[in-house]
């Protein structure tokens, strides 16, 4: 896979299935999602734990690290050339990672 795409979080139960909605209908599709868990406590651990893919690992040791410690760990599990970095809170344009990737492939 070309793209791994980090995604951390903590206590996002309310926004975080919207942001992996947004990373499902990408236009791009050779990626993979590294989903990292800070700790959380109200659910949202066990909710992402329901997506079946191949190509999404989600993460949890039941600690609060922060967010810094998180993205090092991440960045230590990437497979892709590329990364792209969600928070949990956030959507993603449908074409962002073909962009990115047509652009970053074109200009080495």
């Amino acid at each position: 896979m070309l793209v791994t795409i980090g995604l951390p979080f903590v206590n996002d139960r309310n926004t975080i299935i919207h942001t992996i909605q947004s990373i499902f209908a990408q236009t791009y599709t050779n990626w993979e999602l590294i989903i990292m868990d800070d700790g959380s406590t109200d659910g949202t651990l066990e909710l992402v734990r329901q997506i079946i893919d191949p190509r999404v690992t989600v993460v949890s040791d039941g600690k609060n690290l922060q967010l810094s410690a998180r993205l090092n760990q991440i960045h230590s599990m990437v497979r892709g050339k590329y990364i792209a970095r969600m928070d949990s809170d956030d959507i993603m344009h449908p074409n962002r990672i073909q962009q990115q990737v047509e652009y970053l492939e074109a200009h080495p």
